[in-house]
């Protein structure tokens, strides 16, 4: 379990980093950087400010891609719990109609889920570290590997996000 959600945060990391380095092609602010006196400035200084931004995406510790794959990785979870929770509120309310009892979403459920979607993430990838062992793990990996994965990643989210999409339809309907 820990290995293959530490396989999904990579590749929504390498998904989120090579996002942005296509929009480097297409960012008009990065134009500024292409300016002669812009150049000049940072040629005196001796740093290639693209080099240096595409760095700060990139580090697998402190980067802007780790972090948002992180995120990522918490909403996942939560969504998916989101799922589970639904679904058996849906069949809580079934059983529990002849009682005239009927089950709602409240805040402290979303309070739970968040907490849950903590705890779990932080100890399936954050605690010491983990994440960054997998990572180097992971970048070595055949292409082919690498390929299959990414494909399981993107259908694993998509599967998420209509799960639970799908776990709010099925909450609402009537049987």
């Amino acid at each position: 379990m820990e290995r293959f959600w530490n396989l999904i945060h990579y590749f929504i990391y390498r998904a989120h980093y090579k996002f942005h380095l296509f929009c480097n092609k297409i960012n008009p602010f990065m134009l500024i950087h292409k300016l002669p006196f812009q150049k000049r400035m940072y040629a005196k200084k001796g740093v290639n400010i693209i080099e240096e931004i595409n760095k700060a995406f990139e580090r697998p510790d402190i980067g802007l891609s780790s972090i948002v794959s992180g995120g990522a990785m918490y909403g996942l979870f939560f969504f998916f719990c989101f799922g589970v929770l639904n679904f058996g509120m849906r069949f809580l309310n079934f059983y529990l109609e002849s009682y005239q009892i009927k089950l709602n979403l409240q805040a402290y459920h979303f309070i739970v889920l968040v907490i849950l979607s903590i705890v779990v993430n932080h100890f399936l990838l954050f605690k010491n570290d983990k994440y960054l062992v997998y990572f180097k793990e992971f970048k070595k990996m055949l292409k082919k590997d690498k390929t299959k994965w990414a494909w399981i990643s993107f259908l694993l989210i998509l599967g998420i996000f209509l799960f639970s999409a799908g776990s709010l339809v099925f909450l609402h309907s009537k049987f």
